[in-house]
């Protein structure tokens, strides 16, 4: 009976410290709450950019892109010769495969904004050409939006095309 008795409070005195260090443990992993475990933690999102370039005999037409997640920024110029070209910001967002993009440009000295659609291909873009309506200074995609290698921008190096910009 004695070892029985001498057993029990054995096993009772185990269990006491478990407990208490259970609460313990508790206690300290709610005290830092800064902790977080590497599967949650936030990584900064990386800008990606891309540069696309078409040439159509002497003119030329140039798409500088910053990606944050699905948010695209950038310029693009059109420097057509023995005509009047545009430049200026494009803004926008992708869904899928498609670039839906504002294009904000300066052209024969008055700023306007279009609607541009891109299409991603292996190797490029493919701009997109549609029926298209104009409300106030913004013109924008009115019915379908077809995608022709007409329209065939070539992703470029970058630092190929950045002093056009300058």
């Amino acid at each position: 009976m004695k070892y029985f008795l001498a057993l029990m409070s054995v096993g009772l005195l185990i269990a006491c410290n478990d407990n208490e260090l259970n609460d313990t443990e508790a206690n300290t992993s709610s005290q830092s709450p800064n902790t977080t475990s590497p599967e949650i933690e936030k990584k900064p999102v990386d800008a990606e950019n891309a540069c696309y370039m078409k040439i159509t005999g002497r003119d030329t037409a140039i798409l500088m892109l910053e990606q944050k997640v699905n948010e695209l920024s950038g310029v693009m110029l059109y420097d057509n010769f023995e005509k009047d070209g545009s430049r200026g910001t494009v803004k926008g967002k992708k869904e899928g495969n498609i670039l839906k993009l504002f294009y904000d440009f300066n052209s024969e000295g008055t700023r306007s904004v279009m609607e541009v659609y891109f299409k991603e291909v292996p190797g490029g873009l493919l701009r997109g050409v549609g029926d298209m309506d104009v409300k106030v200074d913004t013109t924008y995609f009115r019915s379908g939006i077809n995608y022709s290698d007409k329209e065939a921008f070539s992703k470029v190096d970058c630092s190929l095309v950045k002093a056009r910009f300058q």
